[in-house]
Formats: structure tokens, sequence, C-alpha cells
């Protein structure tokens, strides 16, 4: 578990070295998508769990389900690790079918995931399906990329590029009626798509 953890800091210090404040991003989403205590979140894509301990950090209770068992694996022990776990449900589970009813959450949150689905445009139909109030779309631009391929360079493997750009997935929320608003920071983008 601490190597887990050492990782997390190691990682932190080195993104922001080279310009892009995992945390600092984090807490701009936070700011723009007001989100509510007591309403449900889903996140898709754990990851290393950044985002789910932020939330949890901030007394939030969230589902967040990734297709990589052994990620989750990391995920979790990070979550434990701030006795953080009561707050966290984690599922196995592909993004592309999620085993949820329709409605069954408030807000629907991906960060940095879209680059990594297969299939980017089933992802995101599944998303709006399960999303009851607003779906929340981060992920890096350019400038966020360059850094990210730099960082993954360092340990030895090439980071994917996405399937599918910003201007598609609010054409895809648009066409759905939903209430699209973008926001920019400086390496991410954030697309807030609303129902209703």
């Amino acid at each position: 578990m601490e190597k887990h953890i050492a990782h997390l800091r190691q990682r932190l210090a080195q993104f922001k070295t080279y310009g892009y404040d995992i945390l600092k991003e984090r807490d701009f989403v936070f700011s723009i998508v007001g989100f509510e205590k007591q309403k449900s979140i889903l996140e898709i894509g754990t990851g290393r769990g950044y985002m789910a301990l932020s939330l949890a950090q901030k007394g939030f209770r969230l589902t967040t389900i990734d297709y990589d068992r052994k990620m989750q694996q990391v995920a979790r022990s990070i979550i434990q690790h701030y006795n953080l776990g009561k707050l966290v449900s984690f599922r196995i589970m592909n993004a592309e079918h999620l085993h949820f009813d329709d409605n069954s959450f408030d807000y629907v949150l991906a960060i940095n995931f879209l680059h990594h689905a297969e299939n980017p445009t089933r992802c995101l139909k599944e998303m709006m399906r399960v999303a009851r109030k607003k779906i929340v779309m981060v992920d890096v631009n350019k400038r966020g990329a360059h850094i990210l391929a730099k960082v993954h360079s360092q340990e030895g493997y090439t980071h994917k590029r996405s399937k599918i750009g910003f201007y598609k997935v609010k054409e895809i929320f648009s066409k759905a009626k939903m209430k699209v608003k973008t926001y920019r920071s400086k390496c991410q983008t954030i697309i807030v798509a609303q129902k209703g």
C-alpha cells in the first residue's frame, strides 16, 4: 500500500513540475460543476483513483467503475490508506455496457477517460442513459496531452490518443437535447452536459 501512496505523491509532483497541477485542476472542476452533497455520483474510469480520492476527501459518496482490475486495486488501497473506504464503492465494469438502470445517478463523471475508450460513442450513450442530472467530461487539452505523453515516456510507455474530439462529444450531447457548456483550464477541457 505504501508504494501506491508514494507513487501517487511522486506522480502529482512530477506533473506539477511540468505545469499540470492535477489537484488544482480537480478543484477547478469542483468549482464549475457545483456537486451537491447527498446526490449520487458515478465515476467512469477509476484509474489510480485521483478523482475518487478528491471527491471522498470532500465528503462525497460515489461509485467508481473501471475495466482494469489491477488499477482498481491500486485505487482501493489509496482510498483505504486515507480511511475513506466507506464513501467509495468500486465496481469492475466496461463503460460500454453499464450495469445500472436508466437515470441511476445524479452526476456521471469521467476524468481523462475518453481517450482510453475503444468505443467512445457507445460509452457516451451509456453515460447519458444512466445520468439523471449532469454528465461531466474532463480530458486533457493539447498542453495536457503533451505533458501526459512526457510523463508516460519517462515510465517507458506511450499514451493513447483519443479516437474522438471535444467537438464530437459536444455534438453527441447536443443531439440528445442536453444543455452543453465548455470550460477550459490550463491543461484540461471540461464539458458539462445537463439534462432537461
